[in-house]
């Protein structure tokens, strides 16, 4: 017994309305979960700049070069 095009029309139309259904609800939860990402990664940026604020890096420190200890100087021979 062969289904009617009619029936199978139908069939694909409810198919279709679910389908889109899940899509518009899945689309509203994307929407809220970007805000919420955007939200996040604001924050993080505002408190990461506090901490650098509180927390300074140490500054590097140049090695002292001790005493007796032969300078190196670097030179370019150039060919003549």
């Amino acid at each position: 017994m062969a289904i009617e095009n009619g029936e199978v029309l139908q069939n694909l139309n409810t198919q279709f309305q679910e389908v889109s259904g899940k899509i518009n609800e899945l689309q509203g939860q994307l929407n809220s979960l970007t805000e919420t990402r955007v939200k996040l990664q604001g924050a993080i940026e505002v408190l990461s700049s506090i901490e650098e604020e509180n927390n300074p890096a140490p500054a590097e420190e140049v090695p002292a070069v001790e005493e007796g200890a032969p300078e190196t100087a670097v030179s370019e021979e150039v060919p003549e």
